[in-house]
């Protein structure tokens, strides 16, 4: 899980799948809490905190790269550099999972646009994307989309896996 802060999404997965293990990744003094949490969980022995910063390398080896609400924080060339550090981490058969919002392709009125607006003032350059440009954002960092899962809640699972180069039919 990478911007996992202290651990509570990574935590709900791993009590509901006990099968996996987790490797939760944030900046030192972030994740700071997230052993305690995990302890206070009785996962401490099935996930490894690990500090470090997107921006630089994501910690090799995971089947599957998870970011919740990360990559609207950031502008495009931002967004490009964190997906490229989860690329070249992740092996050729890996997963990307992103938990974003993602705006509808029309004008039509909805929480993501509000939120659109909200991340104009709050952040720089950062901004909720439609799916195209999420297709377009994981393509600059050799992903190629698998799907975009609506959920309950207001946000996507948008998949992503490292494209497939050098095929030959």
């Amino acid at each position: 899980y990478v911007g996992g802060w202290h651990g509570s999404l990574i935590i709900a997965i791993l009590k509901r799948y006990p099968q996996l293990h987790g490797l939760l990744v944030d900046l030192p003094h972030v994740v700071a809490g997230a052993t305690e949490q995990l302890r206070a969980a009785g996962l401490v022995k099935r996930c490894q905190v690990v500090g470090g910063d997107f921006f630089t390398s994501v910690t090799a080896g995971a089947d599957a790269y998870l970011m919740k609400k990360i990559i609207h924080d950031w502008d495009d060339d931002r967004a490009v550099t964190i997906l490229r550090s989860c690329h070249q981490a992740m092996p050729v058969d890996g997963r990307l999972l992103l938990v974003e919002l993602v705006l509808p392709a029309d004008n039509e009125a909805s929480f993501a646009r509000l939120l659109d607006l909200l991340m104009l003032v709050w952040s720089a350059g950062g901004k909720e994307r439609t799916a195209a440009e999420h297709e377009a954002l994981l393509a600059r960092a050799g992903f190629d989309l698998v799907s975009i899962t609506p959920t309950a809640s207001p946000v996507h699972v948008i998949e992503a896996q490292p494209q497939r180069r050098g095929d030959c039919a």
